[in-house]
């Protein structure tokens, strides 16, 4: 059995005591059940004695775990070291959006919002069944064109120089494409004509860049990454909050290009106004994060913990919408060492500061260990 901490110990004995005396029993009384002396009891209250793990056990059977301070509930991914989840990051943030895809493009209602761009009177028969009206096989078949990769190449090609020309060619081919799978127009009802082929082009960013494999015609099992349940309870050392506006790393959250084109991840309503997908319940874009939050703790039994949080843009301006933050819960930090990991962070966001001074001064403040200092 592990030992326990002294300030566990001095918790455990302080909640004992108070429950005998509410039971009409004394110290004395405690120190039976214990086992020990009734100097022990006095001297565990202020941490020169502390109990064994079959006293800690023995004191919870008879009168409960004695109730903790305030705490924070959050479910965060877990990492052992800073340096782990920046290996990580690249990685982790495509899993994360792939998911995010998966999900949208998975989902009914998006799929009859794509659907409701074609003219069903435009839906031709062909060899394999006749359709009555557009369904999703057609966007199945779009995806399985040999000529669809071509396209996705050319329209991503010209997306970055706006050539005009080049634009138009690939408008052009887009209809080619269309006929191949029997569909001769589009609806115009809609304000932005060319969402339909945004759609369609970010549906095949999709499937060319993140996920080869997808089809309409087969589910899959498309995880996002394991969070796990905290609730902290422990002292806040630290707390910093740093824009993530000019930071490299928030590049990485950019897989298919710039933000600003990626309105086709967006539902829209029939008259045409956007709003933002997240509100109906999913956050489909790639990661954007405008903050990047950290903070320090350090528990009773003296275990320092990293929170760190990557706050979204969207979420900043609209308190309403869904959930868009990233946590991370770096646990058990090693005492001589967690200077080093704050360190770490300080590199990756590129800061032109040391703020390692003041968390050795709030280190010193709730009784922490600082490396290096003299204690008198």
């Amino acid at each position: 059995m592990v030992a326990i901490s002294r300030e566990e110990s001095m918790l455990l004995i302080r909640h004992a005591i108070s429950a005998c005396l509410n039971e009409g029993k004394n110290q004395k009384e405690l120190a039976e059940l214990l086992g020990v002396d009734g100097s022990r009891i006095s001297e565990g209250k202020i941490g020169k004695w502390k109990l064994s793990p079959s006293q800690r056990q023995m004191v919870i059977d008879n009168y409960g775990y004695p109730r903790r301070g305030k705490g924070l509930y959050i479910k965060a991914e877990v990492y052992n070291s800073v340096s782990d989840f920046i290996a990580d990051y690249d990685e982790s943030s495509k899993k994360r959006f792939k998911h995010r895809m998966y999900e949208l493009v998975t989902r009914k209602d998006y799929q009859k919002m794509i659907l409701s761009y074609v003219d069903k009177a435009s839906v031709e028969a062909n060899s394999d069944s006749v359709l009555k009206e557009a369904d999703i096989s057609i966007i199945e078949s779009l995806l399985s064109q040999p000529e669809t990769k071509i396209w996705y190449d050319s329209k991503k090609s010209w997306s970055n120089v706006k050539s005009n020309l080049e634009k138009r060619k690939c408008d052009n081919n887009f209809e080619l494409l269309l006929n191949s799978v029997g569909i001769s127009s589009l609806k115009k009802r809609y304000p932005h004509v060319d969402h339909f082929q945004e759609m369609i082009y970010r549906i095949s960013q999709f499937k060319f860049e993140l996920m080869p494999e997808f089809s309409l015609n087969n589910q899959a099992d498309v995880r996002s990454i394991e969070l796990k349940e905290f609730v902290i309870t422990s002292d806040e050392i630290i707390e910093m909050n740093i824009p993530c506006s000019e930071l490299s790393f928030n590049d990485a959250a950019d897989i298919l290009g710039p933000r600003d084109e990626l309105y086709a991840f967006e539902f829209f309503s029939d008259n045409g106004n956007r709003f933002i997908t997240s509100k109906a319940g999913i956050n489909c874009k790639p990661d954007n994060w405008g903050s990047f939050e950290f903070k320090l703790y350090l528990s009773e039994n003296m275990n320092y913990h990293l929170w760190i949080r990557l706050c979204d843009y969207a979420e900043r301006r609209d308190p309403d919408a869904v959930e868009l933050s990233r946590n991370i819960m770096i646990k058990d930090l090693c005492h001589i060492n967690y200077l080093k990991e704050i360190e770490i962070i300080r590199k990756w966001c590129d800061l032109p500061y040391d703020i390692c001074e003041s968390i050795k001064i709030n280190v010193a403040k709730v009784g922490g260990y600082v490396p290096g200092a003299e204690v008198l």
